[in-house]
C-alpha cells in the first residue's frame, strides 16, 4: 500500500509501501518463474528499488495536457484552523484534445497524485489515448479533511462511499464540462487497489458511471493483516538488548535524511527516503526498517489529521483544541511512536464503537478488506486483480483467495514484492491491454 508524497513537513508518505512480500509465497509454482524478465528476485529489495530504468515502460517525452483542480466539499469555516492550506479537495487531470474513454486512478496509502509510480501509471494511460483522472487515496490528509464522512480513515465500505460520492460530484460540478467521455474506468493500487473493489460494487449498484472494467492493482486483502505485517518491520528489528531504541533510530533516520537533501538536493519526493538508504548499501535488516519507516510516517500524517477531525484527543490533547496560535507540529513527532494497529484500537475502533454498539473488533477486522465483498468479485466479470506472488502484505492463504474469487481474471507475477514491478513494462503493457481489448 504505499507511495511517498512530497509534503515531508507534514510527514505524508504515501503510497508505495502497503505490501511486502513473503519468501513463502515466491515458493508457490504456476505462475511462470522462469519466463518472467523483472530481474530482482529479492521481494524486499524489490519494494524498495523498483524497476531499472533500462527496463521501464517507455513513457516518451511528450508532456501531457494536465489541470490541477480543486473542489469545495465543506461549508468555509467548517476545517479547522490547523488545515487552511488544504481548504479544497484536489485532484489531476490529464485530458485529450479529442472525445475519448476516462479511467480514474487511486494512489494507495498516504497518498496522492504527485508520486512517481502514480504519474507513471497515470502517464501510461494518457499516451494510450486516455483521459485520466489521479486520485488521493482516502487516507491522504487533504481527503481527510475534506472528502471523509468520519474524519476516521480505515473501512472499506465508509472511505468507498465517501469517494464514490466525492467522484460523482467532481463529474458533475466540473469535469464533465471539461473533457467529452466514451467510457468510464477505474484502477487503483495497493490500498487503491482494494478500494477499487469496493468502487467496483457501488457503481455496479448505482450505475453512474457505469465503469465498463475496473482492475485491482497489488491490493491488501486485509488491512489489519497488511498493517501488522509493516508494523512489524519496524517494531521487530528494534527490539532486543541488541538492537538500537526506537528514539535513537528514528533521530538518526531524520539526521540521514537531512544530510541527503543538502548533499544531493533530493526534492522531498517518492525517491528520497530510498536514496538515504540506498546510499549506504543497506543489509536485509535496513531494508525492513527502511520500509517499516516509511510506512509509519505515513500513518502519522493519518494519524494526527484524523485526530484533529474527529476531536477525539488520541494525539493531540483536547484542551488545545481552538487554542490561538496551536500547532500540531510537535504531535506529528509523538505519533512517530504510534503504530497503526494501535491507531486501529485507540482511534478507529472506538469511534465506530460509538456508532454501532456490539461493533467488536473482530467485526472491524473482518470489514476491513475485500472479504465483505467476495460474492460480488467472484461474479463480477468486468473485474479483474494483477498481483505479485511474493507480495507480503499478503499473509498465508490470501493469495489463494484472490485467485479462487477472481479465477482467470486474476493475473498474478511471480516476483516484484510490492509494486517493484509496477513500472516494468510487460506489467504495464498488460495493464493497457486490459483496458483496451
Amino acid at each position: 500500500m504505499i507511495s511517498m508524497i512530497s509534503d515531508l513537513a507534514r510527514f505524508a508518505i504515501g503510497s508505495c509501501l502497503l505490501c511486502l512480500v513473503s519468501t513463502v509465497a515466491c515458493a508457490q509454482g504456476g505462475y511462470g518463474i522462469d519466463d518472467y524478465g523483472y530481474p530482482i528476485e529479492d521481494p524486499v529489495a524489490a519494494t524498495v528499488v523498483g524497476t531499472p530504468e533500462h527496463l521501464k515502460y517507455d513513457l516518451g517525452k511528450d508532456r501531457p495536457r494536465f489541470r490541477l483542480l480543486k473542489l469545495r466539499l465543506r461549508p468555509e469555516g467548517e476545517i479547522p484552523d490547523y488545515f487552511w492550506y488544504h481548504d479544497q479537495f484536489k485532484y489531476l487531470l490529464f485530458y485529450q484534445k479529442n472525445p475519448a474513454p476516462l479511467v480514474f486512478v487511486l494512489a494507495g496509502t498516504g497518498g496522492n497524485y504527485t508520486g512517481r509510480r502514480m504519474l507513471s501509471l497515470m502517464r501510461a494511460f494518457y499516451n494510450e489515448g486516455f483521459h485520466v483522472v489521479g486520485l488521493p487515496n482516502p487516507t491522504f490528509m487533504n481527503f481527510v479533511i475534506n472528502a471523509s464522512s468520519s474524519g476516521v480513515p480505515g473501512l472499506p465500505e465508509v472511505d468507498s462511499r465517501d469517494l464514490y460520492d466525492t467522484l460523482k460530484r467532481a463529474w458533475s460540478e466540473q469535469l464533465e464540462e471539461r473533457v467529452e467521455v466514451t467510457d468510464f474506468y477505474f484502477t487503483g493500487y495497493s490500498l487503491g487497489g482494494t478500494l477499487s473493489g469496493w468502487i467496483a460494487k457501488l457503481d455496479a449498484e448505482e450505475r453512474f458511471f457505469d465503469f465498463r472494467k475496473v482492475l485491482l492493482i497489488n491490493p491488501s486483502v486485509n488491512l489489519f493483516n497488511s498493517v501488522t505485517i509493516l508494523d512489524g518491520y519496524l517494531d521487530n528489528n528494534l527490539r532486543g538488548p541488541d538492537q538500537e531504541g526506537f528514539e535513537a533510530f528514528w533521530n538518526r533516520t531524520m539526521r540521514a535524511m537531512a544530510r541527503t537533501a543538502r548533499a544531493e538536493g533530493v526534492d522531498l519526493g517518492e525517491d528520497f527516503l530510498y536514496d538515504t538508504y540506498l546510499l549506504q548499501n543497506p543489509d536485509e535488516r535496513s531494508l525492513e526498517l527502511l520500509i517499516g519507516t516509511a510506512f509509519r510516517i505515513s500513518a502519522q500524517s493519518l494519524m494526527v489529521t484524523a485526530d484533529v477531525m474527529s476531536e477525539s484527543g488520541f494525539i493531540i490533547p483536547t484542551s488545545l483544541r481552538g487554542a490561538q496560535n496551536a500547532s500540531v507540529d510537535e504531535y506529528f513527532i509523538v505519533s512517530a511512536r504510534t503504530s497503526f494497529l494501535e491507531y486501529f484500537d485507540g482511534l478507529l475502533l472506538p469511534h465506530y464503537q460509538k456508532l454501532e454498539p456490539g461493533f467488536t473488533r473482530e467485526k472491524a477486522i473482518a470489514a476491513a478488506g475485500l472479504g465483505p465483498i467476495a460474492d460480488f468479485l467472484m461474479t463480477a466479470d468486468h473485474v479483474a486483480v494483477v498481483h505479485n506472488a511474493d507480495d507480503i502484505i499478503l499473509a498465508d492463504g490470501e493469495l489463494d483467495w484472490l485467485t479462487d474469487v477472481f479465477g482467470d481474471r486474476a493475473k498474478i507475477w511471480p516476483r516484484g514484492g510490492h509494486l517493484g514491478n509496477m513500472e516494468y513494462r510487460e506489467n504495464i503493457e498488460w495493464i493497457l491491454q486490459r483496458f483496451t481489448q
